[in-house]
């Protein structure tokens, strides 16, 4: 072959390299080195996850890791307390945390896709009370509001609600639901979801109302510890979840995991 045809070749070659979705080509070479991915996401934070029992995790976060996660990579969770889970990924020793929501203190340690995993609202949850009118933040002053022990919302609302509003902590949503159920508090402000993986089904449903507009509008996401040698991978996964969450995949898995944690909370009461 004559070396000025050698030449076209080559130049053909170099083109259709470049051309080739380079995403791609990086998670393939990540993938090899990268054989396995150590995770945990908060065991007590249904629909997105919960303790199956088995040594791991259900949920939405879980089904949609297994969608985005690069072929040929194996899935390793560890069953560990949330606040563990993140000391872990702060030092390195686990690769991934699922279902987590964004803040400065976070990203000192942890890498986030740049798509969001999950849409998020936090809303203010009442009693159906018609002479309640909610539209904004400001409405809710005068009155006595709930918050779990340990949330935190963002946007802006933590630092309002810390100096415009009366509020008290219960330990868990479920506390929180009684009390407001029973009008020991006014309104109760929790994710949008996660409350409704608590409510849906149970006694309180039909006394309990979600108000509109959210409180906020937050993202919960996948992040890679910054440690990891897996982290690399967190563009390719970052343009899968875009393209997942264009089609409405995470919406249709976060229903389907309303209706299996559901399910299985009826199932372990008539066990009782």
């Amino acid at each position: 072959m004559r070396r000025s045809n050698l030449s076209v070749l080559a130049l053909i070659l170099s083109i259709l390299l470049i051309c080739l979705p380079w995403h791609g080509l990086a998670a393939d070479g990540l993938s090899q080195s990268c054989g396995k991915i150590t995770y945990a996401t908060n065991p007590n934070y249904p629909p997105f996850g919960w303790n199956n029992g088995k040594g791991g995790y259900d949920g939405a976060a879980v089904a949609l890791l297994r969608k985005v996660a690069p072929p040929g990579v194996h899935l390793v969770p560890l069953e560990l307390p949330w606040r563990r889970a993140q000391e872990m990924a702060r030092s390195g020793s686990i690769d991934l945390l699922l279902a987590i929501r964004p803040t400065e203190e976070r990203e000192k340690y942890l890498l986030f896709t740049s798509h969001r995993a999950f849409a998020n609202p936090i809303v203010v949850f009442t009693r159906h009370d018609p002479s309640f009118p909610y539209g904004q933040w400001s409405d809710l002053k005068g009155r006595l509001g709930g918050v779990s022990i340990g949330d935190s919302f963002g946007h802006g609302f933590d630092n309002y609600l810390k100096t415009e509003l009366t509020v008290e902590e219960a330990p868990s949503a479920e506390n929180n639901f009684r009390k407001l159920a029973f009008g020991r508090i006014d309104y109760f402000v929790s994710g949008y979801y996660f409350s409704m993986a608590i409510l849906k089904g149970g006694p309180l449903e039909s006394l309990i109302e979600a108000r509109q507009p959210p409180v906020t509008d937050g993202d919960i996401g996948f992040a890679f510890s910054r440690k990891s040698a897996c982290s690399g991978l967190a563009v390719d996964m970052s343009a899968r979840l875009a393209e997942l969450d264009r089609a409405g995949v995470p919406e249709r898995l976060v229903k389907e995991a309303v209706a299996e944690y559901v399910a299985l909370q009826r199932r372990d009461a008539r066990s009782e």
